[in-house]
């Protein structure tokens, strides 16, 4: 009884200190630097779009579904949906407050993450009024953009995820790259910094899977 005690009471604790769980919360997030020395001066290329592509329910099952808070309060609008990034749960579980960005959005955190991994590739991304003609194109579509908080008897977790389908047309054809990013981060408190350790991991996981996917696929 004294351990089971004891683990309810962290448990209880989790959800007390996650950050005021049934609030709203605001996030300020920053993108790795490239993993190479090229970052201005390379093959030039042009990102011609990065969108929202995140599909969100209501109350899903899984926590790494995206989903916002019910009530009239919590209500998003498509613009400010670009700008939520997890939603906080209980410590048993149940889905509370969501967490939004301080500033800027997830198309604009994407872009810089691709931004920056392009540049590990060789690459500078330029305006396509500025391109050469044979310059390849890219449009990015963001699959999954999200972390989520689970619960446990001794200890938590903070997972994140970040998943981009990017078109590529070139004189090499068209052709689709998917790149996938996975943090995960084991707490005690859901507290600020364990949400952005654990995105910090998601974003460097992308940087290594995108260099790996771009060199399988001439880019």
């Amino acid at each position: 009884m004294k351990y089971l005690a004891r683990g309810l009471t962290i448990t209880f604790a989790l959800a007390v200190l996650s950050g005021c769980a049934t609030s709203r919360s605001r996030l300020t997030l920053d993108v790795p630097s490239p993993g190479s020395a090229v970052v201005s001066g390379g093959k030039p290329i042009v990102i011609d779009a990065v969108r929202d592509a995140r599909t969100f329910e209501a109350d899903p099952n899984d926590p790494s579904t995206p989903s916002l808070k019910k009530g009239a309060g919590y209500r998003l609008d498509a613009e400010q949906r670009k700008q939520a990034i997890a939603r906080k749960r209980g410590g048993f579980g149940h889905a509370f407050g969501d967490i939004l960005l301080q500033s800027g959005n997830v198309e604009s955190l994407t872009r810089e993450l691709v931004v920056n991994a392009l540049a590990s590739r060789g690459y500078s991304v330029v305006p396509s009024d500025a391109a050469p003609s044979d310059a390849p194109h890219v449009s990015v579509d963001i699959r999954q953009f999200w972390a989520w908080f689970t619960p446990g008897m001794w200890s938590a977790s903070i997972e994140a995820r970040v998943e981009t389908l990017l078109d590529i047309a070139d004189p090499k054809g068209k052709r689709q790259l998917d790149v996938k990013g996975y943090g995960y981060n084991a707490i005690q408190v859901a507290r600020d910094a364990n949400w952005q350790l654990a995105y910090e991991r998601a974003f460097k996981d992308y940087l290594k899977q995108f260099d790996q996917a771009a060199a399988n696929n001439g880019l």
